[in-house]
């Protein structure tokens, strides 16, 4: 058999590209294992619900890093906590992975104040709800026209149109 093979290089040289494609392979495969650090993880620990200095330093202790992407207003949490986090607690992540956090704005986002004056009410509820201010109370007053709104009022002040309120 050998002496076959050495008599015919065309086909000792397709054998050593065979072997020596399959030997490439192997080795990327344990490259990549090591590489990949396959089989290591760590749990990643649930920090919803405490403040992001907190949760930073429970992930740095874990070999994790916190980081912000995004601050939403909950007027039911505390301000400054974690709200959200990706990759959720109890996934399996390496050693070093990014844990992105979704924490309480400190305060409301101030946002201007749709003009409703002199408008129907119906078409004013739809504007300031569609703003996200949520109506508290209606009063009604004799007017001329049915349904029409005279003034707005905000902790007892007048509201003016475009006027930023929390």
């Amino acid at each position: 058999m050998i002496a076959f093979i050495k008599n015919h290089p065309i086909l000792s040289n397709f054998l050593a590209m065979i072997l020596l494609v399959i030997g490439v392979l192997v080795g990327v495969l344990f490259w990549l294992d090591y590489y990949t650090r396959h089989g290591e993880a760590e749990v990643v620990p649930d920090v919803r619900g405490v403040t992001v200095d907190v949760a930073t330093t429970i992930l740095a202790g874990k070999g994790m890093q916190g980081m912000v992407i995004d601050s939403v207003f909950r007027p039911t949490a505390a301000p400054g906590v974690v709200l959200e986090q990706n990759p959720i607690a109890g996934g399996l992540v390496k050693d070093g992975r990014r844990i992105y956090l979704i924490m309480n704005a400190k305060m409301a986002q101030m946002v201007s104040f749709p003009d409703v004056q002199d408008m129907s009410l119906r078409q004013a509820k739809v504007q300031i709800e569609s703003a996200e201010f949520v109506i508290k109370e209606i009063v009604f007053e004799p007017s001329e026209y049915k349904d029409l709104v005279l003034a707005v009022t905000f902790k007892g002040d007048s509201v003016k149109a475009a006027q930023k309120l929390p």
